[in-house]
Parts: C-alpha cells; sequence; structure tokens
C-alpha cells in the first residue's frame, strides 16, 4: 500500500474507534451508566475525528497522535476498564463486542500510523 493509502485508512479507523467508542457509552447511558462516560467520550470522539480529518488530507503530523492514542489507550487505559469496569459489570455479548473491537482498532490505528 502507498503512503496515502495509510493516511487514509488511518482516518478511516480513527472515525471508526470514535463511532464505536461513543456508540457504546450512549448504549451503557441507556442501562445506567454515568453521563460522565457519554461526555468523555465525545470529547476524545472530536480529538480523533480531528485527526482523522488531518490525516485524510495529506498531513503527516497526525500519525504521531494517533500512535500515542492507540498506545496509550491499548496499554493503559483499556486494560484498567477491562479490569475495574468490564469484568465487575457481568458483561453481556455487546460488551465483548465493544471491547473486542475497540482493541482491534486501536491495534489497526497503530499500524496505520507507523506503515502512513
Amino acid at each position: 500500500m502507498t503512503s496515502d493509502a495509510w493516511q487514509l485508512a488511518l482516518a478511516v479507523l480513527l472515525g471508526s474507534n470514535a463511532a464505536v467508542g461513543f456508540g457504546y457509552r450512549v448504549y451503557r447511558l441507556t442501562k445506567g451508566g454515568p453521563i460522565s462516560d457519554v461526555i468523555g467520550q465525545a470529547i476524545l470522539g472530536v480529538l480523533l475525528i480531528g485527526l482523522a480529518i488531518a490525516a485524510a488530507s495529506g498531513a503527516g503530523w497526525p500519525r504521531w497522535g494517533a500512535l500515542i492514542y492507540a498506545l496509550l489507550f491499548g496499554v493503559a487505559v483499556m486494560p484498567v476498564w477491562v479490569l475495574a469496569v468490564l469484568i465487575p459489570l457481568q458483561p453481556r455479548w455487546i460488551d465483548y463486542a465493544f471491547t473486542g473491537l475497540y482493541w482491534a482498532g486501536l491495534v489497526a490505528i497503530a499500524i496505520s500510523a507507523i506503515a502512513a
């Protein structure tokens, strides 16, 4: 793949992770989850969409922000979330699906950011 294709993939993946994260938080809100999670995810989503737009426009710097995001969330945030929230939650299939999809997105973002 060319550098342009990797940048486009990075933009799509960032947007997808923003949408998946926000959608899940809204779902959890309907099940009694905290509004602060929705607000925090909305703020993160705006930042991710900004990175996605910058990556899609051909700028080179967004890949570093995307890589930092993927590493930070993949290594620190998601493991803590799994241990502190997911396991005590008595998870259902949608919780597992979100976790797997989000983590897979983080891996794909890191690969795209490195390859772009």
